[in-house]
């Protein structure tokens, strides 16, 4: 049986150039893991620093990993992208789904995986203290509105301004995310409780793989300082990092 993975928060376009090229060789080998012995792969979100679904244009430092995203796709493996508080505009329509058929989930899903059932999201807004960002923020950002008027914008500002926000973001992020760990776990129990087996999310960049109430937390971390990825191969859930 081939095994599925998880991936978050690679935060591709983030770093400087240096780092952007081991997180790209890392990325690759993990993708030939995936292709070699993986039937799908969840990417759970910030897989870029920024997506904005343009009607005509692609980032060009996206290059080389859409081309590798491309030959996944054409090998057979399903892929999955959930929006992260970085990348959530991508399109359910639009260039991912279009040119590699991959699925788009703007919001946390429910699903089984060999049998066994899964929560699976980013994980931004959960923490009930997030709510500046969760009940302000997110609404203002993914106002339909406010996304059509971005769109308006030559793409090269656009990507300009996404660059300096997303840079405070994530630091930002950083800084509050051991406030939210047992935010984090509590509302896994929760989940657990409600009959789900696994809860596996990313977003808060540090790596968790606990049993609670006879099923599984997991948070996977994330693929710009752990370079940490999971696989579930039916019965076992691991998590392993790509090494140097």
């Amino acid at each position: 049986m081939k095994k599925v993975f998880f991936i978050s928060d690679a935060h591709i376009g983030a770093e400087s150039s240096e780092q952007e090229r081991i997180k790209s060789e890392k990325l690759f080998r993990f993708f030939d893991i995936v292709a070699s012995e993986g039937s799908a792969v969840y990417i759970l979100g910030d897989f870029f620093d920024f997506w904005f679904d343009y009607r005509k244009v692609i980032p060009s430092k996206y290059f080389k990993i859409l081309c590798k995203l491309a030959s996944l796709a054409d090998a057979g493996v399903e892929i999955h992208i959930f929006g992260g508080n970085h990348d959530w505009w991508m399109k359910k329509n639009g260039f991912f789904a279009r040119n590699f058929g991959i699925k788009i989930h703007p919001k946390p899903m429910r699903t089984k995986i060999f049998g066994k059932r899964f929560f699976l999201a980013h994980g931004d807004g959960i923490a009930p203290s997030d709510w500046g960002y969760r009940d302000i923020l997110c609404p203002i950002l993914r106002n339909p509105l406010s996304v059509w008027l971005f769109g308006l914008l030559p793409a090269e500002w656009g990507l300009a301004l996404a660059k300096l926000v997303s840079s405070s973001s994530k630091l930002y992020t950083e800084k509050r995310n051991l406030r939210f760990e047992q935010e984090y776990e509590n509302f896994a129990q929760k989940i657990i409780a409600d009959g789900v087996d696994y809860v596996v999310m990313g977003h808060l960049h540090i790596v968790v793989n606990a049993k609670l109430n006879g099923g599984i937390y997991a948070n996977i971390g994330d693929f710009f300082k752990n370079f940490s990825y999971a696989e579930f191969d039916g019965e076992k859930f691991e998590i392993k990092t790509i090494e140097q």
